[in-house]
């Protein structure tokens, strides 16, 4: 369709813009070929006269008038004054005759030379020819007029290209818009039947053990905190969308953060057998954050990291000072990311190709907001990651 529509444009512009400079610049040349060809016509007739005059004056005199250079010369001279210096007669070394003003015989527009005698009429433009400088002024204006036609039409088609990839992008964000709809409802979906279910059966007491009555009660509790986390993320997006999202900066401990948002991710974590390993340099020194903000950005990175590996491979957070920054990390053994899609994870409703995500739940937000929240903070996120290997995501925050 976008093919199409691309043609129709180029079909459309370019190819009107070429016939008509074509056509514009062909009538331009051949009127100005027809002018030339009336001249030369004009040219040729003035050296005929002269000649006919000249044979007809050389005819009328004695033979051995002729043997007299000068005079003939002053009969050649006489002849072609007829034509008021248009008309010159050169000998055979190509000198001038006359004492009128000098001329080069290479200098005019039509040469004849003279039969029986060493002579040549040239021919010359004693004025300049109006016309054909007004053509040639008229050939530049057109192809003036021409480039700025095809500059036009250029501009026009940019303008078009650049309206179909605007729509295009339009329409593809309303695609993962309709995309995210259902994404979102199919994981409200999730927790919300977990919860109903859990607390029915709790309800009704039919669940007599107290060892399952705890279990049960830590899934509701763990489904609640995702639900939790899955509204935080779609207000904290329409505020950052609406450029509304306020940040509580305060001077902080980020371990305290760290390692409270750690344990909050394991509270809820389906997978209560997966190793989750936290390794914290000391003295990490305090820096100003919005500490609710980096908790969530944290958990998105965590909860991306359970989705997307296997449930017995552990995920591994660093949190170290590097120089004038400190330094979160997150890493995981799962899937990793294609090398071609790592620019575009970040943007909003994106997500992998990859059949493992595809048939994961999931939103498209966590890391776009993960990357809003860093650089609020005038820090900035690095991704490293190996397809089937596993990904490590580093949240550089300056101190």
């Amino acid at each position: 369709m976008r093919t199409k529509i691309v043609l129709i444009f180029v079909i459309s512009i370019f190819i009107p813009t070429a016939l008509l400079a074509y056509f514009g610049l062909g009538a331009v040349r051949s009127e100005k070929s027809i002018v030339e060809k009336n001249m030369r016509a004009k040219y040729r007739m003035m050296a005929d006269i002269v000649a006919s005059e000249i044979k007809e004056a050389l005819e009328r005199v004695p033979p051995a008038f002729k043997e007299n250079k000068k005079a003939m010369e002053l009969v050649l001279l006489k002849e072609a004054s007829i034509f008021r210096g248009e008309a010159l007669i050169f000998d055979s070394e190509g000198k001038q005759l006359g004492s009128g003003s000098k001329k080069e015989i290479s200098d005019s527009v039509f040469r004849k030379p003279l039969k029986d005698i060493p002579y040549t009429v040239a021919v010359y433009e004693r004025y300049p020819l109006p016309v054909l400088k007004k053509l040639e002024e008229r050939k530049k204006l057109l192809s003036l007029y021409m480039a700025l036609i095809g500059f036009s039409a250029f501009f026009i088609l940019g303008a078009s290209f650049f309206t179909i990839w605007a729509l295009s992008r339009e329409w593809r964000l309303a695609e993962l818009k309709s995309e995210f709809v259902a994404d979102f409802s199919h994981e409200l979906r999730r927790p919300l039947t977990s919860i109903r279910m859990f607390s029915e059966m709790l309800k009704d007491g039919r669940v007599p053990d107290e060892e399952k009555k705890g279990r049960y009660y830590g899934i509701i509790t763990g489904e609640s905190e995702r639900l939790a986390h899955l509204a935080n993320n779609i207000l904290d997006f329409s505020r950052i969308e609406r450029g509304r999202k306020i940040y509580d900066f305060k001077h902080g401990d980020i371990t305290v953060v760290v390692r409270e948002t750690v344990e909050r991710f394991k509270a809820y974590l389906v997978e209560k057998t997966r190793p989750v390993i936290l390794n914290m340099e000391r003295d990490i020194p305090g820096l100003k954050m919005d500490a609710h903000s980096i908790s969530e950005a944290l958990l998105n990175l965590l909860t991306n990291a359970a989705k997307y590996s296997p449930a017995d491979k552990e995920i591994t957070i660093n949190l170290a000072g590097s120089g004038k920054n400190v330094v979160i990390e997150v890493m995981d053994r799962g899937i990793g990311i294609p090398p071609k899609e790592k620019k575009r994870i970040f943007n909003k409703f994106y997500r992998t190709s990859q059949k493992k995500v595809t048939e994961t739940e999931g939103t498209g937000l966590g890391l776009a907001l993960v990357r809003y929240i860093i650089q609020a903070h005038r820090g900035y996120v690095k991704v490293e990651s190996e397809q089937g290997k596993g990904s490590k995501f580093s949240l550089v925050i300056p101190v």
